[in-house]
Formats: C-alpha cells, sequence, structure tokens
C-alpha cells in the first residue's frame, strides 16, 4: 500500500503544478509570451544543472561497472516501442493515425520517472543517477526522429526525413551529462566546490516546477480551441499507453530478468504519459493538435492509477526471481 500511495502522490504532484499553470493563464495572472521562456528555463538551464549536481553527488563508476549498459537498454526499449506504437497505431482512425502513433511513443522519459524515483527512494537514490544514463540520448533522439513518424501526409510541415538537428543533437542537457561524466571518470568530482553543487542543485530543483507550469499554460491555450473530445479514441489510448505498454515490458522483465535497477526504468518509462510538449511538435507538423492534447491529459489523469499498479506488478515479478 505505501508503493500505491507514494506512486499516486508523485503523479498527483506533477499534475497539480500543470493545474497551477493552467490558471495562471486561465485567470490572466502570466500571459502566454511568457510560456516559451520558462520552457527554455526549465530545459537549457534547470534540468542540466539538476543533472549535474545528481551525477556528481550519487553517481559512483566504482561501485556500478555495468553502468554503461544503461543508454543500450533504453536503445532496446525505443526499438521495441517504436514497434508497438507503429502495430497499435493502424487500430486507429487514419485521420489521426499518426498523431497516435507519435503520441505513444514519444514518452515522458525524465520528469515522470524521477518524481516518481523520488517518491519511492528519496532524492539520494542510485536510481535517480541511473535514470540520467539511462535517458541520455532520449531526448536528442525523439526530437529529432518524430518528423519520420508524420511522414507521407500532404500537409505535413518542417522536416519530413530523421531531422539532424544539431543544436538538438547536442543540447544542453547532453551536452552537461557527458561532461559530468567526463568529470567523474577522471576523477575530478571531489575537486568540485561544494558551494559550486549547491547552487547547480537548488537552481535545478525549479526543473519540475518550470516544466509543469508550462505544460499547464500551454494545455489552456490549446483547449480553448479543442473541439469535440474523441472519447472512443482517448479510451484506446489510455489503453494501449497505459496499460498494454507496462504490461509488455512486465512480460519482458519476467522473461530477461534485467535486474531490479533496470527492470524499474523500463517498467516506469513504458507507463510514463506521452511527452509533455506532444501538442508542440504535432502542431509543428500541421496534426491534429486538439487529439494530442486529448492523449495527453487523458494519460496523465489515467497514471495516477495506472502507474502505482504497474510499480506494484514489478514488485511482484521481481520478487518472485
Amino acid at each position: 500500500m505505501n508503493t500505491l500511495a507514494a506512486s499516486a502522490e508523485a503523479i498527483l504532484l506533477l499534475l497539480g503544478i500543470g493545474v497551477v499553470g493552467y490558471f495562471m493563464l486561465a485567470r490572466g495572472i502570466a500571459k502566454p509570451d511568457i510560456l516559451p521562456y520558462l520552457s527554455t528555463l526549465a530545459l537549457e538551464v534547470s534540468l542540466p544543472l539538476y543533472v549535474f549536481a545528481t551525477l556528481v553527488q550519487q553517481f559512483d563508476p566504482s561501485t556500478n561497472g555495468r553502468w554503461w549498459a544503461f543508454p543500450l537498454w533504453w536503445a532496446f526499449f525505443a526499438a521495441v516501442t517504436l514497434l508497438m506504437a507503429l502495430v497499435l497505431g493502424r487500430t486507429f482512425p487514419a485521420d489521426i493515425r499518426k498523431e497516435s502513433v507519435v503520441a505513444m511513443y514519444l514518452y515522458n522519459s525524465l520528469f515522470v520517472p524521477l518524481a516518481l524515483i523520488v517518491g519511492l527512494f528519496g532524492t539520494t537514490s542510485v536510481h535517480v543517477a541511473e535514470l540520467f544514463l539511462f535517458t541520455l540520448f532520449s531526448v536528442a533522439f525523439y526530437f529529432n526522429f518524430y518528423p519520420v513518424l508524420f511522414r507521407g501526409r500532404t500537409e505535413q510541415a518542417g522536416p519530413r526525413g530523421f531531422a539532424r538537428d544539431w543544436k538538438k543533437l547536442f543540447n544542453p542537457l547532453i551536452r552537461m551529462t557527458l561532461f559530468t561524466l567526463a568529470v567523474i571518470l577522471l576523477g575530478w568530482s571531489a575537486k568540485i566546490p561544494t558551494v559550486i553543487v549547491s547552487v547547480a542543485q537548488k537552481v535545478g530543483d525549479l526543473a519540475f516546477t518550470l516544466v509543469m507550469l508550462t505544460l499547464g499554460g500551454y494545455i489552456y491555450l490549446d483547449m480553448r480551441s479543442a473541439g469535440r473530445v474523441r472519447l472512443g479514441a482517448v479510451a484506446q489510448f489510455v489503453l494501449f499507453k497505459n496499460v498494454v505498454f507496462p504490461l509488455v515490458f512486465l512480460g519482458i522483465i519476467y522473461a530477461l530478468q534485467p535486474g531490479y535497477n533496470v527492470a524499474l526504468l523500463l517498467t516506469l518509462s513504458a507507463a510514463a504519459p506521452p511527452l509533455s510538449t506532444i501538442p508542440i511538435l504535432t502542431a509543428r507538423q500541421n496534426g491534429d493538435v486538439a487529439i494530442s492534447n486529448q492523449y495527453l491529459v487523458a494519460s496523465f489523469l489515467a497514471s495516477i492509477v495506472t502507474v502505482p499498479l504497474m510499480i506494484v506488478l514489478l514488485d511482484r515479478i521481481t520478487s518472485l526471481a
């Protein structure tokens, strides 16, 4: 029961911050112009500093000689989920099929799993550092790959294949992660003044708040012209994304027995709702933003129940090993 309560509380925390962002714009407390600045501050300043502080304080390569395998496990995860998204996406109506595939494939790789890990194991857990290693290349890959999933639509805007956007391929998060890993592997982390790590931690702690405030604000803007709710498609999406995806990976975990650290990351990643910027990415490709928003909100709400259940199932499976 503690696992259920802690997991649900972690999801509710994120949703609560998003609701504040929604009402900030709905009540006129903030103007829409602030949202891009909040997003940039979160993704290019706060989050990289959080990664720096976390890795310096928690990552010790001497106690985990196979740390380099975490990005490989993510590559395996990305390949399996791509196949699942393409296959399951064919069951959606043609006019929203590509939006459905993209929303299933691009998941919230950092903030939801991170909130759950912190809620379950605390801020000093080694799982936090392992999550950053697991997702090292996820942001760069997804943001460059997603136009491929829209290919074939005549009204598609922007790039039609892998974007090869070097700014995104070597974004501040990747640069900071690689830099910090180099510092640690070279044995220089002990020479970093404590005050620098403390400043990075304080600024980094804002990443959760900034991202979810931005998400809530964008949902408010999009929902003003959301149109009718497509209940059938939304229910089908939630079933696939929140239930089928994690159950498939729980089966894989039972078969492969990869160890609890990897199993936890695979389960949290499979159970996480879509990437919070899905509506923005869909708009860039002239896709159906309304259905993307409906998928995002419904999946987040359903995750209050589904994510804790999947973590409980993971505990049962790993206890049988």
